[in-house]
This record gives C-alpha cells, sequence and structure tokens, in this order.
C-alpha cells in the first residue's frame, strides 16, 4: 500500500486506484445489463451501491 496515490477532494481523501477499479466493474456491469435487460434501473441501483459497499469493506 506505499505506493497507493490518495488525493484530497473537498475534504475527502480518494484512493484513485479503488476509485478506477471500481469505475470499471460499473462500466462492464451497465454495459452487460444494457445488452440483457436482466436487472431493472432500481435493481442496478442496488447493485452499484452493494459493488461501493464491498469495495469499501476489503480496504
Amino acid at each position: 500500500m506505499a505506493n497507493e496515490k490518495v488525493e484530497n477532494v473537498n475534504g475527502i481523501e480518494i484512493d484513485v486506484e479503488k476509485a478506477q477499479r471500481l469505475i470499471k466493474r460499473v462500466i462492464v456491469k451497465e454495459k452487460r445489463n444494457l445488452s440483457t435487460k436482466e436487472l431493472g434501473p432500481g435493481a442496478m441501483v442496488d447493485k452499484i451501491k452493494k459493488m461501493i459497499e464491498e469495495e469499501v469493506e476489503c480496504y
């Protein structure tokens, strides 16, 4: 963790690597859902919230 990039935005520290990893996961999930229509908008929001919570809890 010594080479982590952490930026301070409006007083909030943001781990750039975690943020980029999360953005990639969300984009892939959204793209897959657009083609399959597996989840509705509400379910997709819940899924993204869960992904964010998992990323925060892991580190």
